[in-house]
């Protein structure tokens, strides 16, 4: 399962199950503005970019 979170110099958010949560979360932190004319598009306001890892389910985290 792929999980994403923003990451700026200055705050780092929580992992989420979405690229979509990630940025609604850097929105939020004010880390991001959006694109007047397309709300898909945003802009780091401070350095920053959405982190990605793949991370495997609870049960095959234990196993080991």
């Amino acid at each position: 399962m792929r999980r994403y979170r923003y990451r700026t110099t200055v705050l780092t958010g929580r992992w989420r199950d979405s690229f979509a949560a990630a940025v609604g979360d850097a929105a939020r932190a004010r880390q991001i503005i959006f694109d007047a004319d397309n709300k898909s598009d945003f802009r780091w306001i401070v350095p920053g970019s959405i982190e990605e890892r793949d991370e495997a389910p609870a049960q095959d985290r234990r196993k080991g």
